[in-house]
Parts: structure tokens; sequence; C-alpha cells
């Protein structure tokens, strides 16, 4: 973890450096991989304000605080920046475990010989019976069945159809 402390309208100070160095160094716990800290330090008249921004693996974070005394705002803007990034932490966190409970098989995973050769990425194939039928008489199998599609020759023009389901749960039809 890299921190660069700037002063700006301030002498710089090798107390309030380590100071502010102390108090971010625990943000350690809260990165998986490197983090670049930047903490501006400087004083308008009688407010004193301290800015820190973070920035790597992923993360940004900003904060801002204004106080009478530059330790103070030290204090608060570190408190700030941790609520942060626990909070992205634990979104993290969250989305993992969620996602873990629908882990997929290794062999669903893993891509089949005809995947491999073809790069088509055709992973199955169904041989099925067009029956000729009417549309309304494969509309009312099809909905007896369940299935997300149904091929089947019209008798009316001897070209094969598709019937599937729809998101809103009605049909559709393709024709050629």
């Amino acid at each position: 973890m890299q921190i660069n402390v700037t002063f700006r309208r301030l002498e710089p100070s090798d107390a309030l450096r380590e100071y502010a160095e102390n108090r971010l160094q625990k943000l350690n716990k809260y990165a998986d991989g490197p983090i670049d800290v930047n903490v501006v330090l400087s004083v308008e008249k009688f407010r004193h304000t301290a800015e820190v921004t973070i920035s790597g693996d992923g993360v940004r974070a900003a904060a801002k605080e204004e106080q009478n005394e530059m330790r103070a705002a030290i204090d608060l803007v570190s408190d700030k920046i941790y609520k942060q990034l626990k909070r992205y932490k634990e979104k993290i966190r969250s989305k993992r475990v969620a996602g873990s409970v629908a882990e997929p098989d290794l062999l669903d995973v893993l891509p089949s010989p005809e995947t491999v050769k073809g790069g088509l990425g055709i992973i199955t194939t169904k041989k099925m019976d067009a029956k000729p039928m009417a549309v309304e008489e494969a509309a009312a199998q099809f909905q007896s069945l369940n299935q997300n599609f149904m091929m089947f020759t019209n008798a009316e023009t001897n070209a094969i159809n598709v019937l599937y389901r729809r998101m809103d749960g009605a049909l559709g039809l393709v024709e050629p």
C-alpha cells in the first residue's frame, strides 16, 4: 500500500504525516491487492481540511472532512473511508456468496468435443419429429408439454414451423 501525503497552505510536518499514515495503515485489511492512498491536508483560515482518495484493485473511494483541528479532520476522514471500504467489501462478499449458490458442475463448464472441433458452441443435438398438424392443434399440444419450444410441420403450407413460449407467457410462432 502506497500512502502519499500532500500539504497545501500548511507547513509540512513529519508528525502530521506519520499520524495520517498510521490512521490509514489499517486500510490494508480491506484491500485484496495493491492500492494507492492520496491524502491532501490543507488549511484555509480556521478550517483544517483532510481529503483521502483511494484507488487500485478495482476500488475507488474518496472522502473529505473539515474541522477546527487537523488531527480531528484526519480522524473523521479516516472513519469515513473505512466505512466506505467496509460497505464495498461486504457488497463484494455478498455477491460472491449469492453467486456461489448456483455453481455450475464441472461437466457443464468443460467444452464438449463437438464445440472444440467446430467452434460453433453447439453442445447437444436432438432429433425431433415434425408431425403435420394445424397451428391450433400444435398450440393445444404445446400447452400440455412442459417445453420452451415445439417444432411441427404446418398442414396448410407443408413448411416446418416452430412454436415457442415468450417471456410474457404467450406463444410465438416462427414461420419460414
